[in-house]
This record gives C-alpha cells, sequence and structure tokens, in this order.
C-alpha cells in the first residue's frame, strides 16, 4: 500500500493509520506529545493496533471545531490528508464509514479532551500584547451561553430542553440544549476554563469554580447574573479585582461619596449580619446614566460594583467604559457558533458523551486559532482583536495539506508566511455601538423592535463625553 509521507514523497505502509499525521497549523498550540500524555493518562492508548488510533481520533474532535460545515468523513480526510487518503483508496483499502468513526470516537470518549483542553487552556497575552490589561491587571470575564443539540432521547435526558407555556399548558422546546460556562482571556479571546452544565442550571453556583482558575492579580469583568457576596468576598480573598454590573433590586449601604462621583459601600452576605454589622465587604459603586438622546440605555440608570476603591488610581468613567469589554465574551462566543460550527443546530453529537467531547474540541479548535491570531498580532504590534476571526480559520484551512506535505525545511517558512497572512486580515475600526437592545421575536425578555428603532443616526458624542454621573 502507497501513502505520502512528511516529506511529500511516496512511502509503503500498512494498513493502520499512520498516528503520527497532525494538523501541522495548529501543532504551536496543541502538541502531539500532550496528546500522547492525556491518552497514556486517561487508559484510551490501547494494545491493538486499530485502523482508527486514538491520536488520529483526538486530531478529528479538533478538527470538528475547524470544518463545522463539512459531515464526519470528509473531516477525517481533512485530517488524514486528501492524497493520502486518495492513495489508500487507490491501493484497495476502503475509507472508514461514518458508523466506524463514530465508534471510535465512542472509544475515546470525553476525558481526553477535556484533560487536552486543560493542559493547553492558559492565559496566553504577554505584555507586549495590546488590550489586553488594564493597569497592569489581566482582564479576564466569565459568561455563559447555550447550544442547541440533536434531538435525541438521550440529549434531552441529559441536558434538558428549554420550555414555555401556551394557552397555560407547558410546551417543550424543539431541540435539547447545553450550557456552557467560559473564563476567558479578554484580550485574546482565549479560554481558561469551561464548564458544561444541563441549560437549566443556574449560572452563579458554578462561577466560583471558574474564578479559582483566574490568574492572581486580574480584573473580573462579569454581568450582574454573578452579583453576590460570595463571589466578591472569593475575589478578595484570592487577590483578585472585580467589575460588574448591579442589579435593580440591589440595596447597598452608603459610607462614603468618593470625589469621580462614586461612592463606597457595605455588603452583607445576610440580613441578619446587616442588622448586626458583621462580615461587612466594603465596595465601590458607580451610579452613571447617558445623556446622549441618541444612545442606547439614554436616560436609564446604570450601577456597576467594582473592588477597586481608590477613586484616584482608578476613575469612576475609566470604569465605566471598560466594563464594555465584557462583550468580548459574546463576540467569542459568536466566533465560536457563527464562524467555526456555523450549522442550524450547533453540535453534531447524538449522545451526552460525544456532546462533552465535542465541546471541548471545538474549544481547542477556537484557542488554537486565538493563539495563532495572538502571535499574528504581536508580530506587527496590533490588538489581536483588530484581526479576523474567520480569515485566520480560512487560512489556516487553506495551509493545513501545505504544512502537511512540506519538507522539514519548507516547515518554518511557510509557517511564518502563514502568520504574516493571518495578520493582514485586519477589521475596519469599530463603530461606537447605537442599537437599542429590542428584538423582533414575541415572547422575549428584551423590548419589541419597533418602527422607531429602524434607521437610527450615529451619536454626535463619544460614549465617555455622554457619561453622566448620578452622585
Amino acid at each position: 500500500m502507497l501513502d505520502i509521507g512528511h516529506g511529500g514523497s511516496i512511502a509503503p505502509v500498512g494498513g493502520v493509520a499512520d498516528a503520527t499525521v497532525v494538523l501541522e497549523a495548529l501543532t504551536r498550540h496543541i502538541q502531539p506529545h500532550l496528546i500522547d500524555a492525556v491518552l497514556h493518562q486517561t487508559d484510551r492508548c490501547g494494545c491493538r493496533r486499530r485502523q482508527l488510533p486514538a491520536p488520529m481520533m483526538v486530531w478529528l474532535v479538533i478538527a470538528m471545531g475547524l470544518w463545522g460545515d463539512l459531515d464526519i468523513p470528509a473531516i477525517w480526510r481533512q485530517v488524514m490528508g486528501t492524497l493520502r487518503s486518495l492513495w489508500r483508496v487507490a491501493a484497495g483499502r476502503a475509507p472508514p464509514t461514518k458508523s466506524a468513526l463514530s465508534q471510535a470516537r465512542g472509544r475515546l470518549g470525553a476525558r481526553p479532551i477535556r484533560q487536552l483542553f486543560v493542559h493547553t487552556a492558559a492565559p496566553l497575552a504577554a505584555d507586549t500584547t495590546r488590550g489586553a490589561f488594564y493597569r497592569g491587571m489581566r482582564l479576564m470575564a466569565i459568561d455563559g451561553w447555550e447550544l442547541a443539540l440533536p434531538d435525541t432521547p438521550a440529549n434531552s435526558k441529559a441536558f434538558g430542553r428549554p420550555a414555555t407555556r401556551r394557552h397555560g399548558q407547558p410546551v417543550a422546546g424543539g431541540y435539547p440544549k447545553v450550557q456552557v460556562l467560559r473564563l476567558m482571556e479578554v484580550g485574546t479571546h482565549l479560554s481558561v476554563e469551561a464548564l458544561i452544565r444541563p441549560h437549566d442550571h443556574g449560572e452563579y453556583p458554578v462561577a466560583s469554580a471558574l474564578l479559582h482558575q483566574a490568574p492572581a492579580g486580574c480584573l473580573m469583568l462579569w454581568d450582574r447574573g454573578f452579583y453576590g457576596y460570595s463571589l466578591l468576598k472569593q475575589a478578595v480573598d484570592e487577590h483578585k479585582h472585580v467589575l460588574g454590573r448591579l442589579k435593580a433590586n440591589v440595596i447597598t449601604q452608603r459610607i462614603e461619596n468618593l470625589g469621580d462621583g462614586s461612592y463606597q459601600a457595605r455588603i452583607y452576605p445576610t440580613a441578619k449580619d446587616q442588622r448586626r454589622g458583621t462580615n461587612a465587604l466594603i465596595v465601590r459603586v458607580i451610579e452613571y446614566t447617558c445623556d446622549d438622546p441618541q444612545r442606547p440605555g439614554h436616560g436609564q440608570r446604570h450601577r456597576l460594583v467594582t473592588t477597586l476603591l481608590d477613586a484616584a488610581l482608578y476613575p469612576a468613567k475609566e470604569l465605566i467604559v471598560l466594563y464594555h469589554e465584557r462583550w468580548e465574551i459574546e463576540l467569542a462566543n459568536d466566533e465560536i457558533v457563527t464562524h467555526q460550527l456555523a450549522r442550524p443546530v450547533e453540535l453534531r453529537s447524538r449522545t451526552p458523551c460525544g456532546v462533552v467531547q465535542e465541546i471541548y474540541g471545538v474549544l481547542l479548535a477556537h484557542n488554537a486559532v486565538r493563539a495563532l491570531m495572538h502571535e499574528a498580532a504581536v508580530s506587527v504590534n496590533l490588538d489581536p482583536r483588530a484581526l479576523s476571526f474567520i480569515h485566520a480559520v480560512r487560512v489556516i484551512r487553506e495551509t493545513v495539506p501545505w504544512l502537511r506535505t512540506a519538507s522539514a525545511e519548507q516547515l518554518t517558512p511557510m509557517y511564518r508566511a502563514m502568520i504574516r497572512h493571518i495578520a493582514g486580515g485586519r477589521l475596519p475600526p469599530r463603530d461606537n455601538r447605537i442599537n437599542p437592545r429590542v428584538v423582533k421575536v414575541k415572547m422575549s425578555n428584551f423590548a419589541k423592535k419597533r418602527p422607531e428603532h429602524y434607521h437610527l443616526q450615529h451619536p454626535e458624542k463619544s460614549f465617555m463625553a455622554a457619561i453622566a454621573m448620578l452622585n
């Protein structure tokens, strides 16, 4: 039988797939020796020489996060290499069937992919990374989002499905959904930790585990759903800082007004502690509105809470503008769902184990792409978020077959050329957000979109100039 070797020459091989084949473009971030290590750690190496060895299946799961628009056999051809696959067929060996690939994924399981994610997920930004720090503090964010799953009894039982009521009767949603909570480095969009839960489980109970994984000295950005005494206390105890929104019904005990319009306040774990004045935690509250009629939220009262107590070092208006960096995690979610998966039902796995395996594979692929984008951005002194994610994905897809067949002498210059190509995909400057939070669909938490929400004019003031402090 014939096969294409690493240097591009034709070499004889046996009937078993060559487990050393990798997606060369991604091996800077996902190193093959780490794959071997996690397979040994999770006892997934096996003693039999299989047609579909475990290392190849790891790469298949990762590749599912790069070629979301292809079916599994087509993704397998990307992992093997199109030319390699053609030679195997020409030599009389039939390609693996979809069911064989599914069974091999089942043998692999989810644990090796989870462990590989843990071994490779770490904050990436360096001091030279633009946009990744605020006054020396690494910017991190926590948030969750839901992914639609194939409608199978197993997925429904494991993860549940959304429900509503119609004419007083409960109505189940069309598809099961899974909830993914992520800890992300804001400046690079790199996932540092991710936890998978049924869709109807609250986000707050597991936020503590995500916060624990954040590096000391970072500044954590989160939405109002994560506000709570226990998380703020944990952040202070672990020498981490927080900037987040306050719920409208939260009452704080004001201590002192500060010169920038913010004020210090006490919060308590329980009403009993508040009556006794025990276990108080001092925070800083920033209340503001927007005085530009052309901006969303005009005239509304907004409140932020932070553990950064020094108003001279951390001015309120700077923190108000900085809080909007939290939306980077929403943009990263869109990168995954819209550009990586690109499917009406985002995930394709029909079993709970497959769902967990696929999610961590998708996050591994996203982290690998983002790591290459970071390298490209640093090489030209750009903020990594100024580069196009979909451009980077397309460049990597196009480069994979060429790197696979390149000689050892060609790999380094070809890799550098790929990095330069990724660095060339620059996004236009971001516009100020002018769209109100309204939607067309019924039965939503957001206001309904109406005629006055169309054809909005761009505001004359910048966001910073439109901030009006309320104290």
